[in-house]
Protein backbone atom coordinates (compact mmCIF):
# COMPACT_ATOMS: atom_id res chain seq x y z
CA UNK A 1 0.00 0.00 0.00
CA UNK A 2 1.50 3.77 -1.31
CA UNK A 3 0.94 6.09 1.40
CA UNK A 4 1.36 8.46 -0.76
CA UNK A 5 -1.48 6.98 -2.88
CA UNK A 6 -3.55 7.32 0.56
CA UNK A 7 -3.14 11.00 1.03
CA UNK A 8 -4.16 11.96 -2.52
CA UNK A 9 -7.05 9.65 -2.56
CA UNK A 10 -8.09 11.86 0.71
CA UNK A 11 -6.83 15.11 -0.61
CA UNK A 12 -4.32 17.06 2.10
CA UNK A 13 -6.65 19.59 2.32
CA UNK A 14 -9.09 17.27 4.57
CA UNK A 15 -6.57 17.28 7.76
CA UNK A 16 -4.91 20.54 7.42
CA UNK A 17 -3.06 20.01 10.34
CA UNK A 18 -2.11 16.14 9.70
CA UNK A 19 -0.64 17.59 6.41
CA UNK A 20 1.28 20.86 7.67
CA UNK A 21 3.01 19.60 10.47
CA UNK A 22 5.74 16.16 11.44
CA UNK A 23 6.69 16.04 15.03
CA UNK A 24 10.25 17.70 15.83
CA UNK A 25 10.53 15.48 18.85
CA UNK A 26 10.52 11.76 18.73
CA UNK A 27 12.35 9.55 21.62
CA UNK A 28 10.24 6.24 21.57
CA UNK A 29 8.63 4.15 19.30
CA UNK A 30 5.50 3.33 21.08
CA UNK A 31 2.74 6.47 20.71
CA UNK A 32 4.59 7.91 17.73
CA UNK A 33 2.39 6.40 15.17
CA UNK A 34 -0.88 8.31 16.65
CA UNK A 35 1.11 12.22 16.21
CA UNK A 36 -0.80 12.98 13.27
CA UNK A 37 -4.06 12.35 14.61
CA UNK A 38 -2.88 14.21 17.70
CA UNK A 39 -2.03 16.83 15.23
CA UNK A 40 -5.39 17.24 13.63
CA UNK A 41 -6.88 16.97 16.88
CA UNK A 42 -5.60 19.50 18.64
CA UNK A 43 -5.68 21.92 15.15
CA UNK A 44 -9.39 21.59 15.44
CA UNK A 45 -9.92 21.63 19.33
CA UNK A 46 -7.48 24.92 19.93
CA UNK A 47 -7.37 23.42 23.34
CA UNK A 48 -6.82 25.91 26.32
CA UNK A 49 -6.05 23.12 28.82
CA UNK A 50 -4.47 20.01 27.62
CA UNK A 51 -3.03 17.34 30.49
CA UNK A 52 -1.34 13.98 29.62
CA UNK A 53 -1.45 11.51 32.45
CA UNK A 54 2.24 9.67 31.87
CA UNK A 55 4.63 11.86 29.92
CA UNK A 56 7.35 9.34 29.57
CA UNK A 57 10.05 10.60 26.98
CA UNK A 58 7.69 12.75 25.80
CA UNK A 59 7.60 11.73 22.29
CA UNK A 60 3.36 12.38 22.81
CA UNK A 61 3.74 15.40 24.50
CA UNK A 62 5.91 17.42 22.61
CA UNK A 63 3.65 16.85 19.68
CA UNK A 64 0.91 18.29 21.80
CA UNK A 65 3.20 21.27 22.50
CA UNK A 66 4.17 21.53 19.15
CA UNK A 67 0.59 21.48 17.48
CA UNK A 68 -1.08 24.18 20.12
CA UNK A 69 2.15 26.59 19.16
CA UNK A 70 1.11 25.93 15.54
CA UNK A 71 -2.40 27.09 15.82
CA UNK A 72 -0.94 30.21 17.56
CA UNK A 73 -3.32 30.53 20.41
CA UNK A 74 -2.37 30.65 24.08
CA UNK A 75 -2.61 27.00 24.92
CA UNK A 76 -0.87 25.11 28.16
CA UNK A 77 0.01 21.47 28.24
CA UNK A 78 0.71 19.50 31.47
CA UNK A 79 2.60 16.54 31.52
CA UNK A 80 1.96 14.73 34.71
CA UNK A 81 4.03 11.71 35.63
CA UNK A 82 6.32 10.47 38.60
CA UNK A 83 9.50 9.42 36.06
CA UNK A 84 9.68 6.12 38.45
CA UNK A 85 8.49 3.86 35.79
CA UNK A 86 5.86 1.23 36.60
CA UNK A 87 4.75 -2.50 35.80
CA UNK A 88 4.34 -2.41 32.44
CA UNK A 89 7.40 -0.33 31.14
CA UNK A 90 10.22 -0.97 34.15
CA UNK A 91 12.06 1.47 36.24
CA UNK A 92 12.94 4.63 34.87
CA UNK A 93 16.12 6.36 35.29
CA UNK A 94 16.42 9.90 37.03
CA UNK A 95 17.84 11.48 33.71
CA UNK A 96 15.02 10.66 32.00
CA UNK A 97 12.63 13.52 33.93
CA UNK A 98 16.24 15.88 33.97
CA UNK A 99 16.17 15.99 30.09
CA UNK A 100 12.37 16.10 29.66
CA UNK A 101 12.57 19.27 31.91
CA UNK A 102 15.47 20.78 29.95
CA UNK A 103 13.48 20.16 26.63
CA UNK A 104 10.75 21.88 28.23
CA UNK A 105 13.09 24.61 29.48
CA UNK A 106 14.42 24.82 25.90
CA UNK A 107 11.55 24.56 23.66
CA UNK A 108 8.24 25.66 25.11
CA UNK A 109 8.74 27.76 28.21
CA UNK A 110 5.88 29.66 27.84
CA UNK A 111 3.62 26.11 26.74
CA UNK A 112 4.57 23.00 28.72
CA UNK A 113 4.31 22.53 32.34
CA UNK A 114 5.80 19.32 34.13
CA UNK A 115 3.92 18.15 37.45
CA UNK A 116 5.58 16.07 39.37
CA UNK A 117 3.43 13.79 41.22
CA UNK A 118 0.97 10.61 41.00
CA UNK A 119 -2.20 11.56 39.06
CA UNK A 120 -4.11 11.29 42.72
CA UNK A 121 -2.83 14.15 43.58
CA UNK A 122 -2.01 15.99 40.71
CA UNK A 123 -5.67 16.36 39.84
CA UNK A 124 -6.25 18.84 42.88
CA UNK A 125 -3.66 21.38 40.23
CA UNK A 126 -6.94 21.95 38.61
CA UNK A 127 -10.58 23.21 38.36
CA UNK A 128 -13.39 21.40 37.84
CA UNK A 129 -14.33 22.29 34.25
CA UNK A 130 -10.97 23.35 33.23
CA UNK A 131 -9.20 20.87 31.08
CA UNK A 132 -10.59 20.77 27.26
CA UNK A 133 -7.89 17.51 26.13
CA UNK A 134 -7.20 14.55 28.31
CA UNK A 135 -4.49 12.21 27.70
CA UNK A 136 -4.72 8.73 29.58
CA UNK A 137 -1.44 6.62 28.94
CA UNK A 138 -0.47 5.42 32.66
CA UNK A 139 -0.52 2.48 34.39
CA UNK A 140 -2.54 -0.22 31.99
CA UNK A 141 -4.44 -2.26 34.24
CA UNK A 142 -8.10 -1.97 34.26
CA UNK A 143 -8.50 -0.24 37.22
CA UNK A 144 -5.72 2.03 36.92
CA UNK A 145 -7.23 3.10 34.26
CA UNK A 146 -10.89 3.37 35.33
CA UNK A 147 -9.38 5.10 38.50
CA UNK A 148 -7.95 7.75 36.00
CA UNK A 149 -10.56 7.98 34.11
CA UNK A 150 -13.46 8.57 36.77
CA UNK A 151 -11.14 10.85 38.98
CA UNK A 152 -10.30 12.87 36.12
CA UNK A 153 -13.61 13.14 34.71
CA UNK A 154 -15.33 16.30 36.63
CA UNK A 155 -11.93 18.45 35.49
CA UNK A 156 -12.91 18.06 32.11
CA UNK A 157 -14.32 21.23 29.98
CA UNK A 158 -17.47 21.35 28.13
CA UNK A 159 -15.31 20.80 25.10
CA UNK A 160 -13.43 18.06 26.61
CA UNK A 161 -11.92 15.11 24.80
CA UNK A 162 -10.47 12.28 26.42
CA UNK A 163 -7.35 9.55 24.43
CA UNK A 164 -6.83 6.23 25.48
CA UNK A 165 -3.25 4.82 24.42
CA UNK A 166 -2.95 1.15 24.39
CA UNK A 167 -6.34 0.02 23.53
CA UNK A 168 -5.33 -2.35 20.71
CA UNK A 169 -2.72 -4.40 23.57
CA UNK A 170 -4.47 -7.67 23.53
CA UNK A 171 -3.53 -11.36 24.02
CA UNK A 172 -4.95 -12.18 20.43
CA UNK A 173 -1.99 -9.77 19.03
CA UNK A 174 0.92 -9.48 21.55
CA UNK A 175 0.69 -12.67 23.46
CA UNK A 176 1.03 -13.63 27.08
CA UNK A 177 2.30 -9.88 28.18
CA UNK A 178 -0.82 -8.29 27.68
CA UNK A 179 -2.56 -10.06 30.38
CA UNK A 180 -2.16 -6.99 32.68
CA UNK A 181 -3.49 -4.51 30.14
CA UNK A 182 -7.02 -3.68 30.81
CA UNK A 183 -7.40 -0.58 28.45
CA UNK A 184 -9.36 -2.33 25.56
CA UNK A 185 -11.64 -3.59 28.19
CA UNK A 186 -11.90 0.21 30.10
CA UNK A 187 -12.70 1.75 26.42
CA UNK A 188 -15.21 -0.79 25.80
CA UNK A 189 -17.40 -0.05 28.88
CA UNK A 190 -17.49 3.64 28.33
CA UNK A 191 -17.38 4.04 24.16
CA UNK A 192 -21.07 3.55 23.86
CA UNK A 193 -21.85 6.54 26.74
CA UNK A 194 -19.85 9.58 24.28
CA UNK A 195 -19.41 10.46 20.99
CA UNK A 196 -16.54 7.96 20.33
CA UNK A 197 -13.73 6.94 17.71
CA UNK A 198 -10.40 4.47 17.80
CA UNK A 199 -7.06 3.45 15.60
CA UNK A 200 -6.16 -0.22 15.33
CA UNK A 201 -2.51 1.09 14.64
CA UNK A 202 0.63 1.65 16.53
CA UNK A 203 -1.08 -0.29 19.66
CA UNK A 204 -4.46 1.54 19.21
CA UNK A 205 -5.89 4.76 20.14
CA UNK A 206 -9.58 5.57 21.57
CA UNK A 207 -10.96 8.77 21.51
CA UNK A 208 -13.72 9.76 23.47
CA UNK A 209 -15.68 13.62 23.47
CA UNK A 210 -16.86 13.47 27.24
CA UNK A 211 -18.06 17.40 26.67
CA UNK A 212 -21.51 18.46 26.48
CA UNK A 213 -20.39 21.27 23.27
CA UNK A 214 -17.62 19.22 21.68
CA UNK A 215 -17.31 21.32 18.52
CA UNK A 216 -18.51 20.29 15.23
CA UNK A 217 -15.59 19.55 13.17
CA UNK A 218 -14.17 17.66 16.16
CA UNK A 219 -16.84 15.37 16.11
CA UNK A 220 -16.76 15.21 12.69
CA UNK A 221 -12.93 13.73 12.94
CA UNK A 222 -14.02 11.40 15.84
CA UNK A 223 -16.78 9.94 13.61
CA UNK A 224 -14.67 9.73 10.33
CA UNK A 225 -12.45 7.45 12.58
CA UNK A 226 -15.39 4.71 11.76
CA UNK A 227 -14.41 5.06 8.01
CA UNK A 228 -11.93 2.63 6.88
CA UNK A 229 -10.41 4.95 3.99
CA UNK A 230 -9.80 7.19 7.41
CA UNK A 231 -8.19 4.98 9.48
CA UNK A 232 -6.04 3.88 6.35
CA UNK A 233 -5.26 7.02 6.31
CA UNK A 234 -3.94 7.94 9.59
CA UNK A 235 -2.23 4.39 10.19
CA UNK A 236 -0.15 5.52 6.91
CA UNK A 237 0.56 9.26 7.87
CA UNK A 238 1.51 7.20 11.07
CA UNK A 239 3.22 4.64 9.53
CA UNK A 240 5.75 7.48 8.09
CA UNK A 241 6.07 9.01 11.41
CA UNK A 242 7.76 5.41 12.85
CA UNK A 243 9.59 4.94 9.97
CA UNK A 244 11.51 8.11 10.18
CA UNK A 245 12.01 7.40 13.47
CA UNK A 246 13.83 3.89 12.53
CA UNK A 247 15.84 6.26 10.30
CA UNK A 248 17.22 7.97 13.12
CA UNK A 249 18.62 5.26 14.67
CA UNK A 250 17.54 5.97 18.48
CA UNK A 251 17.39 2.38 20.13
CA UNK A 252 14.22 1.00 21.67
CA UNK A 253 14.26 2.18 25.49
CA UNK A 254 15.20 -0.84 27.95
CA UNK A 255 14.29 -0.57 31.74
CA UNK A 256 14.91 -2.59 34.47
CA UNK A 257 12.28 -4.39 36.26
CA UNK A 258 9.75 -1.79 38.31
CA UNK A 259 10.97 -1.44 42.14
CA UNK A 260 14.83 -3.51 41.57
CA UNK A 261 17.74 -2.77 42.62
CA UNK A 262 20.61 -0.60 40.77
CA UNK A 263 22.56 -3.79 40.30
CA UNK A 264 19.51 -5.53 39.13
CA UNK A 265 17.96 -2.69 36.74
CA UNK A 266 22.33 -3.82 34.83
CA UNK A 267 21.89 -7.18 34.63
CA UNK A 268 18.23 -6.73 33.24
CA UNK A 269 19.19 -4.42 30.91
CA UNK A 270 21.99 -6.37 29.57
CA UNK A 271 19.65 -9.51 29.27
CA UNK A 272 17.39 -7.05 27.48
CA UNK A 273 20.22 -6.44 24.78
CA UNK A 274 20.27 -9.72 23.96
CA UNK A 275 17.02 -10.67 24.09
CA UNK A 276 16.41 -7.69 21.43
CA UNK A 277 18.81 -9.43 19.06
CA UNK A 278 16.27 -12.81 19.06
CA UNK A 279 13.59 -13.27 15.98
CA UNK A 280 10.78 -13.82 17.82
CA UNK A 281 9.77 -13.94 21.74
CA UNK A 282 9.09 -16.82 23.19
CA UNK A 283 5.43 -17.97 23.95
CA UNK A 284 6.67 -18.14 27.62
CA UNK A 285 7.36 -14.70 27.59
CA UNK A 286 4.81 -12.41 29.84
CA UNK A 287 7.15 -9.47 30.86
CA UNK A 288 5.77 -6.55 28.88
CA UNK A 289 9.53 -4.79 29.29
CA UNK A 290 11.28 -7.54 27.64
CA UNK A 291 9.10 -8.07 24.97
CA UNK A 292 8.51 -4.07 24.13
CA UNK A 293 12.01 -4.29 22.07
CA UNK A 294 10.38 -7.42 20.13
CA UNK A 295 7.48 -6.04 19.11
CA UNK A 296 8.53 -3.08 18.20
CA UNK A 297 10.98 -4.27 15.28
CA UNK A 298 7.75 -6.87 14.47
CA UNK A 299 5.53 -3.36 14.28
CA UNK A 300 8.95 -1.99 11.97
CA UNK A 301 8.58 -4.72 9.42
CA UNK A 302 4.68 -3.97 9.28
CA UNK A 303 5.14 -0.75 8.90
CA UNK A 304 7.48 -0.98 5.97
CA UNK A 305 5.31 -3.05 3.87
CA UNK A 306 2.24 -0.48 4.54
CA UNK A 307 4.59 2.31 2.94
CA UNK A 308 5.77 0.17 0.51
Amino acid sequence: MNTDHITEDLLPTKYQWTNALFPERLKSPWWIGHIPFAFELVGRMQPQTTVELGTYSGSSFAAFCQAVEATGGNGHVYGVDLWQGDVHMGRFEEELYQEMVQFCADRYPTIATLIRKNFNEAVHSFADGSIDLLHIDGTHTFEAVSNDFHTWLPKMSDQGVVLFHDINVTVENVGPAAEKFGVRTFFDSIKSTYPSGEFDHCFGLGVVAVGANVCANVIELIKESHDPETRRFFAAKGALVSIHFESLGIAPPQHGSYGETENEAHESSAALAELSSTPEPSVEMTNVVALRPTLWRRAINKLRALAA
